[in-house]
């Protein structure tokens, strides 16, 4: 299902004004997820190494985890061939671990400018007022997990996308709701599919 053929736009928009203080029209869901997917892949590019996994989070004002992004090398059994990268979307908090991750937190001011650059340099659009980064980015992603949540079926796949930015679905499990989610198009290519790079 596509996202403009679904509620949660307007969902977005109603919460974000009625709970977060904050004006956004429903028509502008879109550009907000792929500021936060793309803005991510930037800075996870930036920051992997191949010592070990980088994670970026999206947490709310309190620090409560909403969604992670997992950047790993997996090296080549193969000397002669390079390894690659691989990037793992997850609303799941403990498949980031901080005792094995580098991690950062959409909370940390050094890691928005790769988001703010993104959104200015494709939308026209400004993260004016101290907070509105974080509390419109970690918005998107709660209505995405509650839309996701409310529409899981028994023994059916329910799939939402935005084309060239995400895919999520959800399934039940033996009674128990499993969640996907990953980025799609180029933002995929944003993250190197091979080792030939300087760290």
């Amino acid at each position: 299902m596509k996202l403009f053929d679904t509620q949660l736009p307007a969902a977005f928009s109603k919460t974000l004004y009625e709970e977060k203080c904050a004006d956004l029209a429903a028509e502008h869901t879109d550009k907000i997820f792929d500021v936060a997917f793309t803005g991510t892949a930037n800075l996870l590019n930036n920051a992997k190494s191949m010592d070990k996994p980088c994670a970026f989070k999206f947490v709310n004002v309190t620090g409560g985890f909403i969604v992670g992004c997992i950047v790993q090398y997996f090296a080549n059994s193969d000397d002669s061939n390079p390894g690659n990268w691989n990037m793992v979307w997850t609303f799941d908090e403990k498949d980031i671990d901080e005792d094995k991750m580098l991690v950062l937190d959409i909370n940390q001011p050094q890691t928005h400018s790769y988001f703010r650059a993104y959104s200015g340099n494709k939308y026209g659009m400004v993260f004016q007022y101290e907070g509105s980064l974080e509390i419109t980015t970690g918005c998107a992603f709660e209505q995405l997990k509650k839309w996701l949540d409310e529409n899981a079926k028994e023994g059916e796949e329910v799939t939402i996308e935005c084309d060239g930015v995400f895919q999520a679905r959800v399934a039940v499990e033996n009674g128990e709701k499993v969640f996907a989610l990953e980025a799609d198009g180029e933002i995929k290519n944003l993250i190197k599919d091979d080792a030939a790079i300087e760290k």
